[in-house]
């Protein structure tokens, strides 16, 4: 059985309806079995968060995280030795395929507004590999940190100026209004080195994409 896209829609709006301090119980009931049974049975690879935890993105974690860090390579031109931010860094997606790439001189930093998903990253990642480091950032965003001191608009990045080589955002623009990414931006720009790069994805909403998300649409209604 196939489910249309209006039907996903639907659920999700309707998930949207529900406080996420109760989605997120929810959503850690529902993976809880298997969460246990793995771990149980020693099939839970240490470096990957239990699906309870895994609080933003979809797809599988490790494939995902893999495939992006050959884009850090190809188009980032990413180097073993340099000095890289993760923006919105979540549980580590991101940085896991990393931890055999950056060496020597080279040092991870990364920042999320989700206290738990850092703290994941910080028992998992960085008590292992001490050039991993992760904080919290004290924003403020309805669904995630309602209680944040700052505004995404004003906050300040805690780096010193030009200390960076490598500066990525992987769907961060997506959820942010445009004097919250205009202040981002200028926060880059202060800290990356000269000549340093930056990669950013996000969802591009115009009359390709419209078009396409329609094509599919209908695609679903037939099926």
């Amino acid at each position: 059985m196939k489910i249309s896209i209006n039907m996903k829609n639907a659920i999700i709006r309707i998930g949207q309806c529900i406080p996420r301090s109760i989605r997120s119980i929810m959503w850690k009931t529902y993976w809880f079995p298997e969460d246990f049974v793995n771990s149980l049975l020693g099939r839970k690879d240490e470096l990957i968060p239990p699906k309870g935890l895994v609080f933003i993105g979809c797809g599988d974690f490790k494939k995902t995280g893999e495939e992006f860090f050959h884009y850090f390579i190809e188009f980032g031109e990413l180097k073993p030795n340099e000095k890289v931010l993760d923006v919105g860094c979540g549980n580590g997606r991101m940085a896991v395929p990393l931890i055999g790439y950056i060496k020597g001189e080279g040092l991870y930093e990364g920042f999320d507004i989700v206290v738990e998903g850092i703290n994941w990253c910080k028992k998992s990642i960085t008590s292992k590999y001490p050039h991993f480091h992760f904080q919290v950032a004290d924003l403020y965003n309805k669904e995630y940190n309602p209680k944040g001191k700052y505004k995404a608009s004003e906050y300040k990045f805690l780096y010193e100026n030009d200390s960076f080589d490598f500066v990525f955002l992987t769907s961060v623009f997506t959820h942010m209004l445009p004097q919250d990414m205009e202040n981002y931006f200028s926060e880059i720009a202060r800290i990356l080195k000269r000549n340093g790069r930056c990669l950013m994805t996000f969802f591009l909403l115009n009359e390709e994409s419209v078009n396409f998300r329609t094509f599919f649409a209908s695609e679903s209604l037939r099926a």
